[in-house]
């Protein structure tokens, strides 16, 4: 078990971040989903070890919060027993895997075969821990995403521009290696997809990558909403991607109750129930009940918010209480991000206008379309002044 370590990187099971609350650590779910009796155990293990807290990342991975140095090792092994972790802390730090609610058969069979490639080939070794896949949706987290085609599976490049491929995992992987070849060659050494193909191009890369370029298309996002019905599942949404142990004890025995008693979690921060019957009805009424989000217009599913004062040592404000009291007024056109510093962790791409604490007066920089260490449009002015910059650009009502 290593020591804690701090921002730039992204921590693991057995790799834990140091933050305001204590240590944190992340579970990343099978590709496969997760099960309701290893839902509970994972509550019941973040209430008994930390703090009970628990957060869905951008990467569709559990947060768990509020650990003790001491107490790290335990939870490791709990989360072993059940299941949702790879014994081997270099493979697990490399698994990064965000698999889409409702996959066909094909594309599930991509993501088993990513799952096994990443656990068992050590030549990945130097992959930097924030590199990750998605299959199904184009994740902005993630460097390569596979999706199904017209004609064939398409890989997809960040920039959105894709590689239509028979052999989708071989061409990922032929990817992955040439991203291991020129980055060691590169200074500062990129750590992410993006940045290599801003030095090199994304046609030179997948030429050294042995592809042919006629190929490379624009790639439209389609984003993740994952809450209420779907086909054959059902969304919970959770207010800024908190959610408490009760809460996952709660969607484990919706999943058995009304459901087939799987779940999946989504780079949306969402907990999909997979199987679901045909009552959604008396599903959404009991999940509403238990304080989950489950009406996809609802405005909250719009509004990003990091974990703020005082968990985050990097954090200038309590931006989710924040983020609370903005909700109401938010218009819901395009996304709205409260960063408790310019890091931007709940919004890694950006939003339609990001408001980044500036620890000064409780004052905030106003980011439109952009990263939260962009440029601001307005710096420093006070959440009055900004809900009235955003009303008059109909940001809010």
């Amino acid at each position: 078990m290593s020591g804690a370590k701090i921002k730039g990187w992204c921590p693991s099971l057995f790799e834990p971040m140091a933050a305001g609350d204590g240590l944190l650590v992340r579970v990343k779910p099978r590709v496969e989903g997760i099960s309701a009796a290893q839902l509970r155990a994972l509550g019941d293990a973040a209430r008994k070890y930390g703090s009970g807290r628990i957060e869905i990342t951008n990467r569709a991975n559990f947060q768990a919060r509020g650990f003790a140095p001491e107490s790290v090792a335990p939870f490791a092994v709990t989360m072993l027993e059940a299941g949702l972790a790879s014994a081997d802390p270099a493979a697990e730090r490399r698994r990064n895997i965000i698999v889409a609610p409702g996959l066909g058969a094909e594309m599930m069979g991509f993501a088993r075969q990513l799952e096994a490639w990443l656990e068992q080939d050590d030549s990945l070794q130097a992959l930097p821990t924030k590199f990750g896949y998605a299959v199904g949706e184009v994740a902005e987290v993630a460097d390569l995403c596979i999706l199904p085609g017209g004609d064939a599976p398409l890989v997809v490049l960040p920039g959105h521009c894709s590689v239509p491929a028979a052999d989708p995992v071989a061409v990922a992987q032929a990817l992955t290696h040439a991203f291991l070849r020129q980055a060691g060659d590169l200074t500062p050494r990129p750590r992410r997809l993006r940045d290599l193909l801003a030095a090199t191009g994304p046609d030179v890369f997948c030429a050294i990558a042995g592809l042919k370029m006629p190929s490379l298309v624009p790639t439209e996002v389609q984003p993740i909403v994952g809450v209420g019905t779907m086909p054959g599942a059902f969304g919970l949404g959770l207010a800024f991607d908190a959610q408490t142990a009760d809460m996952l004890r709660h969607a484990a025995d919706l999943a058995e109750r009304f459901g087939n008693g799987r779940l999946r979690t989504t780079s949306a921060g969402t907990l999909v129930l997979l199987g679901t019957g045909d009552n959604p009805a008396g599903l959404a009424e009991a999940a509403r009940g238990q304080n989950f989000i489950i009406d996809p217009s609802d405005k909250r599913t719009r509004i990003k918010a990091c974990a703020g004062r005082p968990s985050c040592p990097s954090a200038l404000a309590d931006v989710r209480a924040v983020a609370a009291g903005l909700a109401p007024l938010w218009a819901g056109v395009g996304v709205l991000h409260v960063s408790g510093c310019s890091k931007g962790c709940a919004a890694p791409g950006g939003a339609a206008v990001t408001l980044v604490a500036t620890g000064w007066e409780d004052r905030f920089d106003i980011v439109c379309d952009k990263r939260a260490d962009a440029l601001p449009e307005r710096a420093g002015v006070s959440l009055p002044d900004a809900i009235h910059w955003m009303t008059e650009r109909h940001f809010c009502r």
